[in-house]
């Protein structure tokens, strides 16, 4: 088994390895690696105790994800804080947006005209900094068109005939040839992967139930 300090340097590397993967037009991974580093160092007895040898391998493995999601968090602190230095924003300005904002902004995204928000209905959050929470409706519009051109065009048909053709899933299970439970599956898959292309939902908003389960 190796020892602590080996350990927690390789999870290091590999936590610094997957966070960049959202970052790497700003800055470099190794940048984020030695930030997780100094974290370690700086919270060494924290660490040995996750990754004492001398317990049982139950209790060692879950010393192991305790660092690997400790680090990661930091990580994605760093790396925001980081790019909004290179970029020149606040990071209040952060834009996050989840399944369930999407589907809210997704009908007006084939439009020729994007709405502002109606401030008589609630507003669907995708954490702190949501487009459409700061007022910023426009952008995140657009930001969102962007995005729909990196999917398949399968996955774009999908989501164009659920939220701007307004289909059902009995309908839309009729249009593509395939039943009612794989229509759900493809809406839920394409608004995953739309999710994905935009960042990602907020890391740092716990997820007590699935935004999109209702659509």
């Amino acid at each position: 088994m190796k020892d602590w300090l080996n350990e927690a340097t390789d999870i290091a590397a590999q936590v610094a390895r997957q966070v960049h993967k959202k970052y790497s037009t700003y800055f470099a991974v190794d940048d984020v690696r030695q930030e997780c580093l100094l974290w370690v160092v700086g919270h060494e007895e924290k660490v040995k105790g996750w990754l004492e040898p001398e317990q049982n391998r139950e209790d060692y493995q879950g010393g192991v994800r305790q660092l690997a999601k400790t680090l990661s968090r930091h990580a994605e602190r760093y790396c925001r804080k980081l790019k909004s230095q290179r970029v020149g924003y606040e990071i209040r300005d952060e834009v996050y947006y989840s399944p369930a904002l999407l589907s809210e902004l997704l009908p007006h995204v084939w439009s020729d005209v994007a709405p502002t928000q109606d401030a008589t209905k609630p507003r669907v959050s995708g954490g702190a900094g949501a487009a459409a929470e700061g007022g910023n409706y426009v952008a995140a519009i657009f930001d969102v068109r962007a995005a729909l051109e990196k999917l398949q065009p399968d996955d774009r048909i999908v989501l164009q005939y659920k939220f701007f053709e307004n289909f059902n899933y009995s309908q839309l299970a009729i249009a593509l040839e395939i039943s009612d439970s794989t229509a759900h599956r493809k809406v839920s898959g394409a608004l995953r992967r739309l999710c994905n292309e935009l960042g990602g939902e907020n890391p740092f908003v716990s997820k007590k139930r699935k935004p999109n389960a209702d659509l």
